[in-house]
């Protein structure tokens, strides 16, 4: 049987929306959710001593069961819930005679319209251990979707917790409601939890997760404190979703981590304000790109900073701004001058290090093939200080001449020479990420043109 779905009666409770975080929680049905109607025809055949023989009535139950039967047969429900408390009130009643009457009152309920009525009945249902596995999913679904009415949180969650346990086949949709139950009740590592599971869903099946469930991970991580769990999943985050703020985000945890480390923040915001689909948030952090790239020697990566943020309004193209730009413009213009007698001073050089510095100022002044030429010799020499922050350099260089397979390489060889642990092996994985989205993409534009 699939979700959603039965043989025999479909009985249709609506859905109910919250409030708080518009969660929509979806209809059950009690055909769906028990044998309730298939439990009441059987047990109609006991009863009456129609079908194979089956656990023992009383005589006094058959008597008064006969006629609730005919009652429930021609549907009339009313007297049906009326005729009900006599039956109640027998002596010593076995379990399958409370299960039938549990059943009909079940039946009744739901077809008067008596919602209160009906959830009391599902929940002594349950209560009682009359329910079927397959019913328990569907019924505790309704019951969350009752109190979600009520505006009940603790019983919304708490049921359709017991609905996602007994559903093994939950989607990602339904592991979201979860997560947000939980998050508009502040039960913040349960809510970063089920959002999670909803993400790993989407992604075991190939799909692109949905941007808000990260966004709400990030609310719970903040609340919890969780500065590790925060970050992962901004870089996640980005990786599907690059913008201008995500990428800040990461940066300040970044910049906190490692006290400000200019190695780690020039990588960082060149890889922020390479990706064309990224850049920084704040006038702060470009102007931060800037004095961190101009104190490294690559001017160029601030003038390209400063000019990104001055198109795109986040940096005010007047006064001190403008200045650091010509500032930078002149420096770039003086490393044109001196890098091809540097150049070769580094190959004469037996340090690889010095034609990776070179390396940096072709990068910075835009000569990538220079860049890359110089970089992959400093590298080939030995002798390099940083292997990370060298293939990385050479990565970016690689990406900026479209040829993403090598950066890949070089970006796998940061990682590599990092450790696990290191920033720079994380902003070498956001790297590798970026690669694969444009692949992506440039199979999608492929199949497009074609067509």
């Amino acid at each position: 049987m699939t979700k959603g779905h039965c043989h025999g009666t479909v009985w249709i409770i609506a859905a109910v929306t919250t409030a708080a975080l518009a969660v929509a929680l979806p209809a059950a049905t009690l055909a769906q959710v028990s044998e309730a109607t298939r439990a009441t025809k059987r047990d109609k055949g006991k009863v009456e001593g129609t079908a194979e023989p089956g656990p023992a009535y009383s005589k006094e139950f058959r008597k008064e069961a006969s006629k609730i039967q005919k009652l429930v047969n021609d549907k009339k429900w009313p007297e049906v819930l009326a005729a009900l408390p006599a039956l109640d009130a027998l002596p010593s009643l076995s379990t399958d005679e409370l299960k039938i009457l549990a059943t009909w009152r079940l039946q009744a309920t739901q077809a008067t319209g008596d919602m209160d009525g009906f959830t009391a009945a599902i929940e002594h249902f349950l209560e009682k251990g009359y329910a079927a596995p397959e019913q328990i999913g569907p019924m505790n679904q309704q019951l969350a979707a009752y109190y979600s009415g009520k505006k009940d949180r603790v019983k919304t969650v708490h049921h359709y917790r017991l609905f996602i346990d007994a559903t093994p086949d939950a989607d990602a949709k339904e592991l979201e409601t979860l997560g947000r139950l939980y998050l508009q009740n502040s039960e913040y590592t349960e809510a970063a939890h089920w959002l999670g599971k909803a993400t790993d869903y989407a992604v075991g099946r190939g799909e692109k997760p949905d941007e808000t469930w990260f966004q709400l991970r990030d609310r719970c991580f903040v609340e919890l404190k969780d500065q590790a769990a925060r970050l992962a999943n901004l870089e996640a985050l980005v990786g599907y979703y690059p913008n201008k703020e995500y990428y800040s985000r990461i940066l300040a945890i970044y910049q906190s981590e490692t006290k400000d480390d200019r190695i780690v923040m020039l990588n960082a915001y060149r890889l922020a304000v390479a990706d064309p689909q990224g850049g920084l948030a704040t006038v702060g952090g470009y102007l931060s790109y800037a004095d961190t790239a101009l104190v490294a020697g690559s001017p160029g990566e601030a003038v390209r900073g400063l000019e990104r943020g001055m198109k795109e309004g986040v940096v005010p193209s007047a006064g001190s701004n403008q200045a650091t730009l010509q500032e930078a413009k002149a420096a770039v213009a003086i490393d044109r001058k001196n890098l091809p007698a540097e150049a070769i001073a580094a190959e004469k050089s037996p340090k690889g290090e010095v034609a990776v510095k070179v390396g940096l100022g072709f990068y910075s002044t835009g000569e990538y093939e220079r860049a890359v030429e110089m970089v992959r010799r400093g590298i080939e020499k030995g002798g390099v200080a940083r292997l990370d922050d060298a293939n990385l350099l050479l990565g970016a260089a690689l990406m900026e001449l479209g040829r993403s397979e090598d950066a890949k390489a070089a970006f796998q060889a940061a990682a590599s020479a990092a450790g696990s642990s290191s920033h720079l092996a994380r902003i070498a994985g956001l790297w590798l990420i970026r690669t694969a989205r444009q692949d992506v993409a440039a199979v999608a534009g492929g199949r497009a043109g074609e067509g």
